[in-house]
């Protein structure tokens, strides 16, 4: 039999008590102070501002040739020194030949008139017209790229842009080439990336 002794006795416990241990809070969670918040949320709207500007740069070029954009960012780029070459679709213009006649003055000119047209849904710059003159043979004698100022009515600004099916007539004068030249082929042409010029007949023989 065990012999049960004092020291072997526990103090009772007392189930009538209130006393009780709380348990752990588990809810609790770390909080930053206000002023740590504010800093890293105006981190990430920096953020997100930087990887926005490295985007809008990384497509500039076609960024440039919306309507939407194309001007803003053309005028930004240009504050700064640097010359956007928008992706426009060459393809879109249509330049047709309206003939071509010689100054009645007899004072050696001649006049050279084609119509250009955007068929394309977005509207698009005023090209460089690429005049190229050929011998009976069709050989190219001679080609002169002429700006919008030179062959644009003086109503219409250098900078217009040609609306979605938007067309005008150009008009250029030129020294008369003589007899060798007996026919003449209109291109539209734009600047291209890298340099250069890029033509519509260009792209068509690639």
């Amino acid at each position: 039999m065990f012999e049960v002794t004092d020291e072997a006795v526990s103090e009772p416990l007392d189930l009538d008590s209130d006393e009780t241990t709380a348990p752990p809070d588990t809810t609790a969670r770390f909080r930053l102070p206000r002023e740590q918040s504010q800093v890293w949320a105006a981190g990430a709207v920096l953020g997100l501002l930087i990887l926005t500007a490295q985007i809008v740069n990384h497509y500039r070029d076609e960024l440039a040739a919306t309507p939407r954009f194309g001007r803003t960012l053309t005028a930004f780029y240009t504050s700064l020194g640097v010359q956007l070459v928008p992706h426009w679709d060459l393809r879109a213009y249509e330049v047709r030949q309206l003939g071509a006649s010689a100054d009645p003055a007899g004072r050696g000119l001649i006049t050279l008139r084609a119509s250009i047209k955007n068929a394309g849904r977005q509207p698009q710059p005023l090209p460089l017209l690429r005049v190229t003159l050929q011998d009976r043979f069709g050989n190219h004698i001679a080609a002169r790229d002429v700006a919008p100022r030179f062959y644009v009515p003086r109503s219409i600004p250098e900078s217009s842009y040609l609306a979605g099916g938007q067309r005008i007539d150009a008009e250029m004068g030129f020294v008369d080439p003589g007899a060798n030249a007996v026919g003449f082929e209109i291109d539209a042409c734009l600047p291209a990336s890298g340099g250069g010029i890029t033509c519509a007949n260009d792209l068509a023989t690639r």
